[in-house]
Parts: structure tokens; sequence; C-alpha cells
């Protein structure tokens, strides 16, 4: 697949996400980060919606991408974020999240977590020139996590 028709694919489907679908994505993130601390959670909720906004006007604005798409990576990501959901709230977060997912690997292969996120511990991802690194790049390999596809690549400590 072209990177241009995923961009228009994406584009679409950006089209229908609304302010209302941030925030029902924003208390979905609330109830996943229950038994994080609040200083963090809070930080990273508003991170994490602000850098998903971030990158969907992003992709909004952009008006052509050449290259070619890994398709077998693509079709195991568009499968896990298939994922189906409880409710409306994870909804909201699985509609965002299959628009920006997808644009941050693919498109603009930047980080599925913001650079700005510091994760436990106080480390977060650190950009190199055009590579990025993530400390938590192998900590969490379980059947949701989008680590995988992530373009990060492992920081050695």
């Amino acid at each position: 697949m072209q990177k241009r028709e995923l961009l228009e694919a994406l584009r679409k489907e950006a089209l229908k996400i609304t302010h209302l679908d941030f925030a029902l994505a924003e208390r979905y993130l609330a109830e996943e980060f229950k038994f994080v601390p609040e200083n963090l959670s809070r930080a990273w909720i508003e991170e994490i919606t602000g850098y998903f906004a971030e990158n969907l006007f992003e992709l909004m604005r952009k008006s052509d991408e050449e290259g070619e798409i890994e398709e077998e990576k693509l079709k195991g990501l568009m499968e896990r974020l298939k994922k189906e959901s409880e409710n409306e709230y994870e909804k909201a977060f699985l509609k965002i999240s299959r628009v920006v997912v997808p644009y941050l690997i693919f498109i603009a292969r930047k980080p599925i977590h913001s650079p700005r996120i510091k994760f436990p511990g106080g480390q977060g991802i650190r950009q190199l020139g055009d590579k990025y690194f993530c400390p938590a790049k192998e900590k969490q390999l379980n059947p949701y996590s989008f680590c995988e596809f992530c373009v990060c690549e492992k920081l050695e400590e």
C-alpha cells in the first residue's frame, strides 16, 4: 500500500472525530490510570490527549506522502486496534487511536507516546537526530501494547 492511500483513508476517518470524542477519551484514560498517583495520571492524560490532538491536526494539514507501507505490519496494527470497546469512553479512545496511531507509525514516523511524557523513574522518550529511543520499549510486550509497531528503538540504560 502507498502512504498516500493510507493518508487519504485516515483523513477521511479523522473528519468523523469530534471534541466530544476527546472528552470521552479523557474519561477512559482516567479510568485506565486510576491506580497511578494523581499528579502523574493527570499529566499523562493531558499529554496523551494533547499529543493525539496535535497529530490529528497535523494529519489533516498533510497534503501528500510518498513511499510504501509494510502491509503486514499495518495489517497487524489494525487487527490490534479492532478491539471491541466495553463502553462509550473506550469507544471514543479507540476511534481516535485508529486514526492517530497508524498516522504516527507509518506517515509521521513518530513515537506512539508523546516524547514529553515521563515514565515512572523520570525517564522519557529521547530523540537523537531522526531516531527515537524509549526506556519502556521492551517492558510493555502484551497483547494490548503497540510497542512492537512503534518507531522507537530500545533505550539502552
